[in-house]
């Protein structure tokens, strides 16, 4: 993590943009029957974005150094408890995003998108609820 100005205001396409999450999240459904390998993009894009703009609003900026996961585990130590048990569906669409883009099997079906959707909405619903009450660092 790098620090940065904190509570900078967003631009669209910004990580802090909640349109933008929304917009993954609402696009992760669309090929969920055909494209189930999209579809998780989707749904780890949205994650990602959303843990990516708490760290942003306290002033950090993750660096590649770490991954995904970094930023997953910066945000967690910081919202567990009460919060961090309502990221668990982070982990889940992360590994099967990988498969995805990784592997040539990939064994997701529509159901496993649709049943990801509520925990990502959480994940991007928790975001949206604690930028501007957590401490800068």
């Amino acid at each position: 993590m790098r620090a940065s100005t904190p509570g900078t205001p967003p631009r669209r396409g910004h990580p802090v943009d909640g349109e933008l999450t929304h917009e993954h999240l609402a696009s992760a459904l669309t090929p969920a029957e055909t494209d189930t390998v999209l579809a998780y993009d989707a749904l780890h894009g949205a994650n990602r974005k959303a843990l990516t703009a708490i760290l942003l609003a306290q002033g950090l900026r993750p660096t590649r150094s770490g991954g995904h996961i970094a930023v997953y585990d910066a945000v967690h130590a910081q919202l567990e408890p009460p919060l961090g048990r309502d990221l668990s569906a982070y982990h889940r669409v992360r590994r099967a995003r990988n498969a995805g883009d990784y592997r040539e099997e990939h064994d997701a079906v529509a159901g496993d998108i649709l049943a990801d959707h509520p925990g990502c909405q959480k994940i991007v619903g928790i975001a949206k609820r604690v930028i501007g009450q957590m401490p800068p660092f």
